[in-house]
């Protein structure tokens, strides 16, 4: 998948990445307070880890052995459309901070892949200050829990079941963790760019998507 992610460094691209910014540095601080060892390696599924071929996982998720990097996520109750890019970690003026993605969401990339046990996550953009680029999760707030997240990659649609959605502070890195079941969590801001609004779902289905029109 080619890599969207741009960097701007001008105060208007500070304004708009901000949020995520901060969402991010959310993210990464709730991944680098539990970084996995002996006691908890089975804990954290970091992007490209080779999940085991047998056992309960495996029969469970047939497919995650062949999770490849998301590239759409879709939320139909929300209206969301949007391309997934891939984001990581950064230093800005010595501090480290996630990339922004342009004109997508971004999928964490030490997170959990498609269908992987562990936990995905996607940040988005909830407003912009330059119309060029895309406000992802502007309507995250009006999902419920029941309402389904779609995310693709390759020839898979990978069906996720809302379970929660919640308002917390920037510091709620718990929500993070991993552990055995497949999920995802979308973070993004409020509206009043004060908390963070994140939803949580797990996997409910695997569905082949090559013979679609």
């Amino acid at each position: 998948m080619a890599r969207n992610v741009r960097f701007r460094l001008s105060r208007s691209w500070l304004v708009a990445g901000l949020c995520v910014i901060a969402a991010g540095a959310f993210a990464w601080a709730g991944t680098a307070a539990n970084p996995g060892g002996p006691d908890d390696s089975n804990g954290i599924t970091l992007a490209g880890t080779i999940p085991p071929e047998s056992g309960p996982e495996a029969e469970t998720y047939p497919s995650i052995s062949r999770g490849g990097l998301p590239t759409r996520i879709v939320i139909p109750a929300a209206g969301v459309d949007a391309p997934v890019a891939e984001v990581g970690v950064v230093l800005s003026d010595g501090v480290p901070v996630w990339e922004t993605a342009w004109r997508a969401a971004g999928h964490h990339i030490d997170s959990a892949l498609p269908g992987q046990p562990g936990n995905m996550v996607i940040t988005g953009h909830v407003s912009v200050a330059d119309r060029r680029n895309l406000a992802a999760f502007s309507a995250l707030d009006t999902v419920v829990p029941g309402d389904s997240i779609e995310v693709y990659s390759g020839g898979a649609r990978y069906l996720y079941t809302i379970e929660r959605v919640l308002v917390v502070p920037p510091d709620a890195v718990h929500l993070l963790r991993s552990d055995s079941v497949a999920a995802v969590t979308l973070i993004t801001c409020t509206r009043d760019l004060k908390d963070r609004l994140v939803v949580v779902g797990t996997l409910a289905t695997i569905e082949n998507t090559k013979d679609d029109a």
